[in-house]
Protein backbone atom coordinates (compact mmCIF):
# COMPACT_ATOMS: atom_id res chain seq x y z
CA UNK A 1 0.00 0.00 0.00
CA UNK A 2 2.84 2.38 0.78
CA UNK A 3 4.34 1.99 -2.69
CA UNK A 4 1.07 3.00 -4.37
CA UNK A 5 0.84 6.07 -2.14
CA UNK A 6 4.27 7.23 -3.28
CA UNK A 7 3.23 6.98 -6.93
CA UNK A 8 0.00 8.84 -6.23
CA UNK A 9 1.97 11.56 -4.45
CA UNK A 10 4.45 11.77 -7.32
CA UNK A 11 1.67 12.07 -9.90
CA UNK A 12 -0.05 14.73 -7.79
CA UNK A 13 3.18 16.75 -7.52
CA UNK A 14 3.74 16.53 -11.28
CA UNK A 15 0.16 17.51 -12.06
CA UNK A 16 0.47 20.56 -9.80
CA UNK A 17 4.06 21.48 -10.72
CA UNK A 18 3.68 21.53 -14.51
CA UNK A 19 1.02 24.28 -14.67
CA UNK A 20 2.89 26.33 -12.06
CA UNK A 21 6.12 26.00 -14.05
CA UNK A 22 4.35 27.07 -17.25
CA UNK A 23 2.87 30.12 -15.53
CA UNK A 24 6.28 31.09 -14.10
CA UNK A 25 7.88 30.82 -17.54
CA UNK A 26 5.16 32.95 -19.14
CA UNK A 27 5.52 35.64 -16.46
CA UNK A 28 9.30 35.71 -16.88
CA UNK A 29 8.95 35.96 -20.66
CA UNK A 30 6.47 38.84 -20.45
CA UNK A 31 8.62 40.71 -17.93
CA UNK A 32 11.71 40.26 -20.09
CA UNK A 33 9.96 41.53 -23.19
CA UNK A 34 8.55 44.57 -21.40
CA UNK A 35 12.02 45.49 -20.10
CA UNK A 36 13.52 45.28 -23.57
CA UNK A 37 10.82 47.33 -25.22
CA UNK A 38 11.16 50.27 -22.85
CA UNK A 39 9.38 53.53 -23.35
CA UNK A 40 9.38 55.08 -26.80
CA UNK A 41 10.70 58.53 -27.58
CA UNK A 42 8.93 61.42 -25.90
CA UNK A 43 6.46 63.61 -27.76
CA UNK A 44 8.97 66.45 -27.66
CA UNK A 45 11.69 64.27 -29.20
CA UNK A 46 9.34 63.05 -31.93
CA UNK A 47 8.30 66.62 -32.80
CA UNK A 48 11.95 67.73 -32.81
CA UNK A 49 12.87 64.89 -35.19
CA UNK A 50 9.94 65.76 -37.45
CA UNK A 51 10.99 69.42 -37.53
CA UNK A 52 14.52 68.33 -38.39
CA UNK A 53 13.24 66.24 -41.30
CA UNK A 54 11.21 69.19 -42.56
CA UNK A 55 14.18 71.56 -42.24
CA UNK A 56 16.31 69.18 -44.30
CA UNK A 57 13.60 68.99 -46.94
CA UNK A 58 12.92 65.30 -46.41
CA UNK A 59 9.19 65.78 -45.78
CA UNK A 60 6.75 68.14 -47.44
CA UNK A 61 4.69 70.72 -45.56
CA UNK A 62 1.60 68.53 -45.92
CA UNK A 63 3.43 65.45 -44.58
CA UNK A 64 4.85 67.52 -41.73
CA UNK A 65 1.40 68.78 -40.68
CA UNK A 66 -0.15 65.32 -40.96
CA UNK A 67 2.58 63.70 -38.85
CA UNK A 68 2.56 66.58 -36.36
CA UNK A 69 -1.18 66.14 -35.82
CA UNK A 70 -0.70 62.38 -35.41
CA UNK A 71 2.05 62.87 -32.81
CA UNK A 72 0.03 65.44 -30.88
CA UNK A 73 -3.04 63.20 -31.13
CA UNK A 74 -1.12 60.38 -29.41
CA UNK A 75 -0.78 62.51 -26.27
Amino acid sequence: MGFDSIWHLLILVIVLAVPVAIIVLIVRLVRGLSRRAGPGPSTEARLRELASLKARGLVTDAEYERQRRAIIGDV
